[in-house]
């Protein structure tokens, strides 16, 4: 007995854990990667363009980030662990994007500062704007009620003649004709 619980395999749970966290990881390498990537592409388009690179931000950025260094102390070993040593320096060389030029102003009017409104006030805009939405709703159930009736109408005079017949019984032709070229027509517009 002792012989075959020897021979089965442990229990493989605490892999699927590792591997999450190592895909993880490589998902961020891969991300800081491309992102410094693009920087670098930016910066070499800024050269080719002749504007010069912000190298005054990437100092203060190295200048803030000792500071942060200083207060990141207080972070577990756990979570240092987590990110590799090689993401950890690409942030901090990499430092922010450089800031974009805002669109030139066209003469754009201040926007006026909005007037503080009462209850009463607020009550009296609320109940205008139901009154109008009111009378919009019974204004297109009318226009729909008229398109019905105004279809309707139509209806019935084609199928009056359409139905027509001569004195022996005989279904009238030039009604049926004229109503199929009305709808080539209509097919062709």
């Amino acid at each position: 007995m002792a012989g075959m619980h020897d021979k089965r395999k442990p229990f493989q749970g605490k892999k699927f854990h590792k591997d999450l966290r190592e895909f993880k990881n490589q998902e961020i390498k891969r991300s800081l990667v491309h992102r410094a990537r693009l920087r670098k592409n930016y910066f070499k388009l800024l050269e080719s363009e002749g504007q010069t690179t912000p190298e005054s931000q990437k100092e203060k950025q190295s200048d803030e980030d000792n500071e942060e260094n200083d207060d990141s102390g207080s972070e577990s070993e756990s979570e240092k662990e987590e990110l590799p040593e090689t993401s950890v320096s690409k942030i901090k060389s990499s430092g922010p994007l450089p800031p974009q030029r805002a669109p030139p102003a066209r003469a754009q009017p201040k926007p006026q500062p909005r007037k503080v409104i009462n209850f009463a006030e607020r009550a009296k805009l609320a109940k205008e704007r139901k009154e109008r939405e009111r009378e919009e709703k019974l204004r297109r159930v009318r226009e729909r009620r008229q398109a019905l009736e105004q279809k309707n109408k139509e209806r019935e005079r084609k199928k009056e003649s359409l139905s027509k017949r001569t004195k022996t019984g005989q279904p009238v032709m030039g009604p049926k004709i004229n109503d199929l070229l009305d709808k080539i027509r209509q097919n062709i517009n």
